[in-house]
This record gives C-alpha cells, sequence and structure tokens, in this order.
C-alpha cells in the first residue's frame, strides 16, 4: 500500500479513533478531525493524500466539506462514509467528486478495501479516471426517468472504456429472474435474443444468486456458464459483470463486454463497482417512485369502489409500457374468477383461464414471473394460444400476486408491430402490479394459488423422500438422506439457531442485520457481521451437499439477505404444517377433503415448536399461535368425525386438543357430552370432576354456569338406571 497520509473526519469520536486505528495497521499515517471545520484546519497546515469524511455532521456537512476539498486541493480524494444512504446523497457526492461512497454499518475488509482503491486510483492501463467516470453516472441518471437514465449510463460506460456493449438486468421483484432491462452498443438484436435468465444460471443469473462480480478477459466462448451464442458468434470475447446491490439482496446486474482479448477487465471491474451505488440507488428510487403513485392510484380499490381506480391504474400501466390498449380485473378471493373488469380497448383481453378461475399451468401465474408475447401465436405458450382473445396481437400479463395470493391481472396488447423492448419494462410493470397486491392485501383475502379443486396437494419434495428435513415440532432436528445429524456436528451452537431462524422464514429473506439483531442483540453492527459470516459458514459446512465447490443448494444469500431455498429436496414440517391447514380452510362442503387435510396436518405435530428451547423469546409468539392452530384443528377434526358417526375418533382429537389447552371450557363442554355419549355419564362426571380440581388448583377458579348445568344433567342420567 502506497504510503499516504489520510484524515479521518467524524463527530463519533469511537468512529474516528477505531478507523484510525485500523488505517494505521496497513501502514497509513493517519490524523483525526471531530468535525469539519477541524477538518478544514488541519489541510490548511498540512498535506492530506485522501479524507475519509462521515456526511452527517453538526455544522458544515460531509458534502459541504467535499465541495470545499475540491475547490482548495484538486489532487486530495475524499471518500464518504454515512449510515442514511440516499439518493440525493450520492448522487449529490458522486456529482461533485467524492472518490468512493461506503454505507454504515461496513466491515473492516470493506473499509481497508475502498481505502486501497482510492489510493491506486487514477488513470492506469485502462485509459480512464475512475472517479470522473462514476461523476459522470451519477450525473447522467435519473430516477424520475429511470429508463433513458439507465441507457445513458451505458453510453458513458462505452465510451469510456471502449467496451463494444454494455447492458442492465434487472430482478424480478422479490428475488426472481434477472430480465435484460436496457442494452447499448452494436449487438443489441444478440443481447435480446435471450432477455431472461433463472436464478443461478448463466452470467446474469449467477450474479444475481450470488451477489458477486464476474469476469473474462478473452476466451468468453469457452466458459460453459456464458449461454448466449449468439452474442459469443458475434465476436465478444471479454465481459465484466458487477451486482446492483440493494438491502434485500441484488437489484440486477451491470454488464460491458468486447471483442478484444486485452480489455482490461480488472480496471472496468473496479469502475463498474463503484458506478454500481449511485445506480443502485437511482433504480431503487424510481421502483419505489412507481410504488407510491400506486399507492394513490389504489385507495379507491381498497375502500370497495374498483371501477375509477382501477380505470387510473391500468391506465398508468398501459402509459408506462407504451401498449395499445388493456384490461384489469380484480379477482375473487373465493372462486378465484374475475369479480370486476375494466378495459381501455374495444374487447376485455382476460383469457378463458382466467375467467374460469383455472391458474394452474398459467405462466404469468404459476411463478409470478409475467409474460410477453411476440406478434403471432406461434411462440406463445400453449395455455396463452388457446385462452386469449383472438384480437390479442402480442400480450403482456402482469399478476398482482404478494404472499403466495392472487389479487388481480392486468393483461397490456402491444398491437401486431409488437412490443418495444417490453421486456425491459417488465420489472417496473411487476412492481406496479405486485403493490397493487399489496395495498389490496389490507383489504381482501386474495385467491390462494395452487388449490387444487380435488383436494389432492401437489407434489413437494417433502413428500418425495427429502434429501434435507427440518424437525421443528418437538425437539429441533436436522436429517439428511433419513439419517438425524448429531447437534455436536454443527461447531458453532449458533448455527442451529441460525437455521431455525431461517426454517422459520420458510424461504422468505431474512436482512443481515435482523439475524444479528436476533442472535445477538448486545453486539455492535461490525463485530455481528463477523459472526454471522462464521455462523453461516459453520451451518453450510455441515448441511451443503457441494462444500468444496462452494455451490450452496440450501443456505443461499444474495448480498447481505440469507434464506432456505424451498425449491431444493428440503422438507420443514411447520412449513408444510401451515400448507395444509391453509388448504383445509379452503375446501368448504367437501369433508372428506378437509377431513384428510386435518389428519396429515395434526400428524405433524410432534410437540411445541423448537421444546428444546423453550425459553426461547424470539420465537414464542410462534409456539403459541402453532399450539393454538393444532388446538383448533383437533377440534374441527372432532366435529367432521362425529357428523360422520365416529365418535371414538371425535373423542380422540378432543382429548388431544385439551391435554394442550385444558381449560379452554368449550373443548372440555364438547368432550364432556361425547365421553357421555361413547362411555356413560360415570365416566363423563369423573373426567368433569378431574377437570374442576385442576382448575380450582391452577388458576382458583371454579367452572362455568355452562358446566354445572352439564354436570346436573350428566349426574341425573348416571343415576336414571338405577331408579329404573
Amino acid at each position: 500500500m502506497n504510503c499516504m497520509r489520510v484524515l479521518v473526519v467524524d463527530d463519533n469520536r469511537d468512529m474516528v479513533d477505531g478507523i484510525a486505528m485500523l488505517l494505521e495497521e496497513i501502514q497509513l499515517e493517519v490524523q483525526v478531525a471531530y468535525s469539519a471545520e477541524q477538518a478544514l484546519a488541519l489541510m490548511e497546515v498540512s498535506e492530506f493524500g485522501l479524507v475519509l469524511s462521515d456526511i452527517r455532521m453538526p455544522g458544515m456537512s460531509g458534502v459541504e466539506l467535499l465541495k470545499s476539498v475540491r475547490g482548495r486541493w484538486p489532487m486530495t480524494k475524499v471518500v464518504l462514509l454515512t449510515a442514511y444512504g440516499s439518493v440525493d446523497s450520492a448522487v449529490d457526492a458522486m456529482r461533485t467528486g467524492a472518490c468512493d461512497y461506503l454505507t454504515k454499518p461496513f466491515d473492516n475488509d470493506e473499509l481497508v478495501g475502498v481505502v486501497s482503491r482510492a489510493i491506486t486510483a487514477g488513470v492506469p492501463a485502462g485509459g480512464f479516471d475512475v472517479s470522473a467516470v462514476v461523476g459522470e453516472v451519477a450525473a447522467a441518471i435519473s430516477a424520475d426517468h429511470l429508463l433513458p437514465g439507465l441507457r445513458a449510463v451505458l453510453q458513458v460506460l462505452l465510451n469510456a472504456t471502449g467496451a463494444d456493449d454494455g447492458e442492465i438486468f434487472l430482478c424480478e421483484p422479490d428475488g426472481g429472474d434477472p430480465l435484460l432491462c436496457v442494452w447499448a452498443g452494436p449487438h443489441g438484436a444478440a443481447l435480446a435474443e435471450r432477455p431472461r435468465f433463472a436464478v443461478n444460471v448463466g452470467y446474469p443469473g449467477i450474479v444475481a444468486a450470488t451477489g458477486r462480480p464476474l469476469v473474462m478477459r478473452g476466451g468468453l466462448a469457452d466458459d460453459p456458464r456464458y449461454l448466449r451464442r449468439a452474442v459469443v458468434d458475434a465476436g465478444i470475447r471479454s465481459l465484466a459483470a458487477v451486482p446492483l446491490p440493494d438491502a434485500r439482496g441484488v437489484l440486477g446486474s451491470l454488464h460491458l463486454m468486447s471483442r478484444r482479448d486485452d480489455f482490461p477487465v480488472e480496471h472496468v471491474l473496479d469502475l463498474l463497482e463503484r458506478a454500481a451505488l449511485p445506480l443502485s440507488t437511482a433504480i431503487r428510487a424510481g421502483l419505489a417512485a412507481l410504488r407510491q403513485s400506486v399507492d394513490s392510484m389504489c385507495r379507491g380499490l381498497e375502500e370497495g369502489a374498483p371501477g375509477q381506480p382501477q380505470r387510473v391504474l391500468l391506465e398508468s400501466m398501459r402509459q408506462f409500457a407504451g401498449a395499445h390498449h388493456g384490461s384489469l380485473a380484480i379477482i375473487d378471493p373465493t372462486t378465484g374468477s374475475p369479480s370486476a373488469v375494466v378495459s381501455t380497448g374495444p374487447v376485455s383481453l382476460i383469457c378463458k383461464q382466467a375467467e374460469a378461475g383455472a391458474w394452474a399451468g398459467c405462466p404469468s401465474v404459476s411463478a409470478a414471473h409475467g409474460f410477453v408475447g411476440d406478434p403471432g401465436r406461434r411462440s406463445w405458450p400453449e395455455c396463452c394460444r388457446r385462452s386469449l382473445p383472438s384480437r390479442t396481437a402480442s400480450p403482456c400479463c402482469l399478476p398482482m400476486i404478494t404472499n403466495g395470493r392472487l389479487y388481480g391481472i392486468a393483461v397490456l396488447d402491444f398491437g401486431r408491430e409488437g412490443p418495444a423492448n417490453a421486456t425491459g419494462r417488465l420489472v417496473p410493470l411487476l412492481t406496479m402490479a405486485q403493490q397493487a397486491a399489496v395495498r389490496l392485501e389490507a383489504h381482501h383475502a386474495g385467491f390462494l394459488l395452487d388449490e387444487r379443486p380435488s383436494g389432492d396437494i401437489p407434489p413437494t419434495f417433502a413428500n418425495l423422500c427429502p434429501e434435507l428435513e427440518l424437525r421443528c415440532f418437538g425437539p429441533f432436528s436436522v436429517h439428511q438422506r433419513g439419517q438425524e445429524i448429531s447437534a455436536a456436528a454443527f461447531t458453532r451452537n449458533k448455527a442451529i439457531v441460525l437455521l431455525k431462524l431461517l426454517a422459520l422464514k420458510a424461504g422468505a429473506p431474512s436482512s443481515r442485520d435482523v439475524l444479528i439483531e436476533q442472535l445477538w442483540p448486545d453486539v455492535d453492527p461490525h463485530q455481528g457481521a463477523n459472526r454471522l459470516h462464521g455462523v453461516v459458514h459453520a451451518l453450510r459446512s455441515v448441511i451443503e451437499p457441494h462444500r468444496k465447490e462452494r455451490q450452496w443448494l440450501y443456505v443461499r444469500n444474495r448480498g447481505e439477505v440469507y434464506y432456505l431455498d424451498m425449491n431444493t429436496p428440503i422438507s420443514i414440517d411447520v412449513f408444510r404444517y401451515k400448507q395444509l391447514l391453509d388448504r383445509s380452510m379452503r375446501s368448504p362442503g367437501a369433508a372428506d377433503i378437509e377431513l384428510a387435510l386435518l389428519e396429515e396436518a395434526v400428524a405433524l405435530y410432534g410437540g411445541d415448536l423448537f421444546e428444546d428451547d423453550p425459553f426461547a423469546e424470539w420465537c414464542e409468539v410462534e409456539r403459541q399461535e402453532l399450539k393454538e392452530r393444532q388446538v383448533n384443528a383437533l377440534a374441527r377434526l372432532a366435529q367432521l368425525h362425529s357428523a360422520a358417526g365416529a365418535d371414538e375418533r371425535a373423542l380422540d382429537c378432543l382429548r388431544r386438543a385439551t391435554r394442550l389447552s385444558p381449560f379452554r371450557e368449550e373443548l372440555v363442554f364438547t368432550k364432556l357430552e361425547l365421553l357421555s355419549r361413547v362411555s356413560g355419564p360415570a365416566e363423563a362426571l369423573a373426567a368433569y370432576d378431574d377437570f374442576r380440581r385442576a382448575l380450582e388448583t391452577e388458576l382458583d377458579a371454579t367452572p362455568s354456569e355452562q358446566l354445572l348445568v352439564l354436570r346436573r344433567r350428566l349426574q341425573t342420567a348416571s343415576q336414571r338406571p338405577a331408579s329404573a
């Protein structure tokens, strides 16, 4: 590392002193200042090569300090640190000439990496000044005009680096597939030939899944991970790709490509990693603005007056997409079919399959992907060719889905000339559709997807001998290929706790900060991040089958977000239990189906949640809710068995329910009535006396009047044979 004097500026003395100690360990000469004013005074008498400054400080801010430094000491580089990352501050900093931008909390390696880049940055063999280009990128982007701004960013990068082509992928909402959003360069047709990649497939999918950059200098054609043959055939030889970071994972990726074997990918990678920050903040802001606009349009939908707000939302989506016309349907939560439809064209575009509420196999709804079809039906999925109205020329279907429930669907038509880069608009459009579902969720039940009218549950890995099985009911246990993994195999105790936390989320993401707070509530973020990294490694070293290749099957992360991949051979009893109970509630009038679902569900309940950790406060609410659901499920099973004349089975269910909730009097009442019918009033009276004693001993209470009346009735019935 070059010898350079560094000035660290922050009103937080502990932060300043900690950074100074770290930089001194890597042989840098460091001075500190506790305000921007003090920093300027020090710079008057000493020369510094680098200034690290917090943005928010009393008095002069870090951005104001940056402007002063750039004006008076133009050769001094400035890195800004802040816990308040925002579009305005990031873009302002880059435009004013900040060398880099780092968001708190950051770990030691991140800080050292930023400082190292700042010290070595300049105009090396790559032929461009990284800081200057990043400033141009920041000036080019616009959250208000997202897609044109992204195209302008690509042009800036192509001009600076001499790359032949550039492209930006954005991920679907909730970490879905990366889709080609914008591109620039002469090989656009080759790039657009494959605009969608599954997560962890191809370069865009790998970057989205791992949150790490990919580079290839020459030899791109020989890399089996690169799946776009048309691009290789166009002569592209080198590529640099970086993730667009987000607090919840990865927004997408930024790629530059060249026909040259000597393309300076390392220097280009440095540029792309730094340009990704203002780019990501602008994308987040642009998508947030779309969500806010949907919020304002959905107020009438929430209030149960869908007509005009529905039309306004549809028209907004149509204009954003550049479509000719469209239709929007609100879905009935019971039937799954449209309950209200509006259209901007001469006819409704809602397909026959949607009108019938038959969503199984729908390419738009099944994975919440959305669908864009080219003119002519040959390339459309079979169900779309059969179901969409005959006048539909080039459709775009946008499902309104959140938390596994469908609230509506919008269908746009681009006409016979086809869409102009409709895939590029698909992520913003899906964001709008999802936000509409979020707003409707508070007032409508939504239609539960994956519903089977026959009551059959679709095959899951839980049914198909899972490779990894997590049993959360009763003492927590982990089974791999049917064999239990000993707790001693986990070298760190927190690895088991982390697995429990992820199991309860059942595929939903958990941020690094939330996990740190749950695992080590009293530890500072830096130390917690290091600990979490070690615990994740310890967990993966036990349960992951491809550890040597570092290909994570189960415990996945996208940036700072961690989750269990449920699209793998994994079974979690709690997840399966909830699925079964939810489906049983949606089987009205089909008692045999409901009974089968409930029987399978209650059999999974092998004890209270995580019985091996009875004092864990972080899962206590979930534990009690699951116990309550089990009691209710057993009570409902008793009703179904009793209605079918199976009183013995009904009584067994009630006994199990009252063991879990011994003082729930409506269950006790029903059990005593049934016990009298099955075994006679004398046994029911004995059970009543047991209940009364427990109630008095444990709660210092007496039975309700309803139970006292039942007791008198049982006494009368028990005496009747003797009097006869």
